[in-house]
């Protein structure tokens, strides 16, 4: 029986600005024996840095094209940098069950990877999902990790409750099996050419690879009912308790899915400096702004 699809990769031979080298790692899935061929994609560049690694995390409906402005410049540093495409998203393969969407099994899968690739010095750069996710795992051995970078996220539905617009966000993506990822990303990010929006459709060649696009909204921890919930408020517990990860949190004025005012929040819970450093001009997409602030970004993240 099928378990998954896999994008061809002539699907990705016009986009433009991101020719990085991908690499693939199998064996990260932990339910089953039957997904040991299951592959996770990821660039790895400067992997002979003297310091430190960055690990880039996207959120929904995203993949690690959405760091392109923000890698050159963290390579121009001289960091070592990863960036993964999360199960079901851009070059990593599309499970078709709807069981292997748990949000442990991601969490799961994002932790295999940090240690099958003896990852440390390690910070995180998360967005949105990526930083539901990435937000629970320096608990699980604060040695590895120098820092947080966050960009628009939530952790869960608790001391930060989620903006109906978030909410709504969530049941639109639930009930729709076929998500046109190119018009989403085009209405949202004016910004954006043609071919940039194409190139976040690119993964997605039909509905039959979108399950991720629908399934990964419905496991957000929302409330106790929810698996994932225990874990998401054991790392925010952690997180007010932290002293050693520095933890920069980064809003834009213009989401109206994770408002400014929910990241000010979050800010006082987990920033070092319960500060949210802002980017006036953003919407949701904040890395799509990445070439206005990212110098700053990496020279404060040096700076300590």
């Amino acid at each position: 029986m099928q378990l998954f699809k896999r994008t061809p990769e002539e699907a990705f031979q016009n986009i433009e600005s991101f020719d990085y080298k991908t690499h693939y790692i199998a064996n990260l899935v932990n339910t089953s024996s039957e997904y040991k061929d299951f592959r996770i994609a990821y660039i790895d560049e400067n992997n002979q840095s003297k310091n430190g690694t960055l690990l880039f995390i996207h959120g929904h409906p995203t993949w690690s094209y959405l760091w392109r402005h923000l890698i050159p410049i963290a390579l121009k540093q001289d960091y070592r940098v990863l960036a993964i495409d999360l199960p079901g998203f851009g070059k990593s393969d599309k499970p078709i069950r709807e069981d292997f969407f748990t949000f442990k099994n991601f969490r799961d899968i994002l932790l295999n990877f940090i240690d099958q690739m003896n990852l440390k010095n390690l910070t995180l750069v998360l967005h949105e999902w990526g930083g539901t996710l990435g937000l629970t795992l320096p608990m699980e051995d604060p040695e590895k990790y120098l820092g947080v970078i966050c960009f628009n996220s939530y952790i869960n539905n608790n001391l930060v409750k989620l903006d109906s617009n978030y909410l709504n966000w969530i049941e639109t993506n639930i009930t729709n099996d076929d998500l046109n990822v190119r018009a989403l990303m085009a209405r949202t990010n004016r910004i954006l050419k043609l071919s940039e929006c194409n190139a976040y459709e690119a993964p997605f060649p039909d509905k039959s690879y979108k399950l991720a696009l629908k399934k990964l909204p419905s496991i957000f921890p929302v409330s106790k009912e929810t698996e994932g919930y225990e874990i998401s408020l054991k790392a925010e517990e952690w997180w007010k308790q932290n002293i050693t990860t520095k933890c920069m949190l980064i809003g834009s004025a213009k989401d109206p899915i994770v408002p400014l005012e929910k990241m000010k929040i979050l800010s006082q819970i987990i920033a070092t400096d319960e500060v949210t450093h802002v980017i006036n001009n953003a919407g949701h997409f904040v890395p799509e702004w990445g070439m206005e602030f990212g110098e700053e970004l990496f020279r404060q993240l040096k700076d300590g």
